[in-house]
């Protein structure tokens, strides 16, 4: 069964470091066939805080996803809203903070600016904020596919996800959720919503495969074999069909 990690970060810094070569082994040994890759926040903006730093991680993850083939480069959106150069050949985006961590600005004219980008091509969000910037987000760009990460549990909570259960553009991610956040998450929204990811950040490495251990969590849903097909796959491939050549 053909098996995709959604939610991986991947880089090579002083910081945090969890490379193409680790993440391929990783994914060999879970029997998985790739992955969404992205940069690690203490690269953008956690640890180190500039615009070279922020350049350099998503160039790392852009140059990973040309020297292997099914891995799927989401561009990391800091609150600079710089688009770079080579924005097109990313797949995706991750746009990400927590309620603690500087606030993106959405009056600002690049943040319109990006999401005008971000629309043009209808490229899936995988999208971490605050409930109420979750809430604006998806209602500012309602035709964009928005992947919630952890069953929403840095989102706002897991139960307060009920008002998007009903929202055909918005999928939930499986990475690092709770049993009981995901088994919810379920029981309200078709299996054609839900996407596995892992979440590896480096921190487990190299004690264990994240990538098996969240896959392990997945499979324990009471899922058919044609569900799990969809959830281990299917529907990150479906999402992505309109912008992977």
């Amino acid at each position: 069964m053909r098996i995709i990690d959604a939610h991986v970060h991947l880089g090579d810094g002083p910081h945090k470091a969890y490379t193409l070569e680790t993440l391929q082994d990783d994914l060999a040994d879970a029997c998985a066939t790739g992955a969404v890759v992205f940069a690690f926040p203490e690269d953008m903006y956690r640890i180190v805080d500039t615009h070279e730093s922020r350049v350099a991680a998503n160039a790392y993850v852009l140059e990973a996803s040309r020297r292997a083939s099914a891995m799927y480069p989401f561009y990391f959106v800091w609150n600079d809203y710089f688009i770079a150069d080579d924005f097109d050949e990313f797949v995706g985006i991750k746009w990400h903070r927590h309620a603690d961590e500087p606030r993106y600005d959405y009056t600002q004219p690049g943040c319109e600016a990006m999401l005008e980008r971000i629309r043009a091509r209808n490229v899936p969000v995988i999208l971490e904020e605050e409930l109420g910037n979750t809430i604006a987000f998806i209602d500012r760009n309602p035709d964009l596919p928005v992947i919630i990460p952890h069953c929403g549990q840095l989102n706002g909570g897991t139960p307060d996800m009920e008002r998007f259960f009903d929202n055909p553009n918005v999928y939930f991610g499986t990475s690092m959720a709770l049993p009981a956040n995901l088994a919810f998450v379920a029981e309200h929204v078709p299996p054609t919503r839900i996407i596995f990811g892992s979440d590896v950040s480096g921190t487990s490495q190299p004690f264990f495969n994240f990538t098996a251990v969240e896959l392990e969590k997945v499979r324990k849903m009471q899922f058919t074999a044609d569900e799990f097909a969809l959830v281990l796959a299917g529907n990150i491939d479906r999402i992505l069909s309109a912008v992977v050549n």
